[in-house]
């Protein structure tokens, strides 16, 4: 298991976009990297544990905690998902038009654009970018 540093960047179409640095761990099995952190008081999401899991050609976000969903981002696929929170359960639809994952050395580069609706309706178009970095320097 390695330690990793998770930058998120993400945003809605034409806004200024949100940036998050967590510290987690990553593992690789069967071709498939899985990286796994705690979520920030700052997203909201506080009590919250993400695993993402990296395949060629899908990115699967998994949360538990105060918050339990499991998002699918594969190219051209919409994927329907139950977003659980405290207070209740929505409905919600992913459908990803693009993404791409790119891998040097030390790093991970994932970029995913994609549309997110809400209990039905249609949502705004959004990007993502995730750098996850090896690298202890960085740590």
């Amino acid at each position: 298991m390695n330690k990793v540093k998770i930058e998120v960047r993400s945003n809605k179409f034409n806004e200024e976009p949100i940036e998050v640095v967590y510290l987690g761990n990553l593992e690789e099995s069967d071709g498939k990297t899985l990286v796994s952190y705690e979520e920030s008081v700052l997203t909201g999401m506080e009590g919250v544990f993400t695993k993402l899991s990296i395949d060629k050609d899908h990115l699967e976000i998994v949360r538990t905690g105060n918050i339990e969903s499991r998002m699918v981002f594969r190219e051209h696929h919409k994927d329907v998902f139950v977003y659980k929170m405290s207070v209740g359960a929505m409905s919600m639809a992913l459908e990803t038009d693009q993404l791409s994952v790119g891998r040097a050395a030390d790093t991970i580069d994932i970029y995913i654009r994609y549309r997110l609706e809400i209990a039905g309706d249609p949502g705004d178009r959004n990007e993502m970018f995730i750098r996850i970095t090896r690298n202890q320097k960085t740590l």
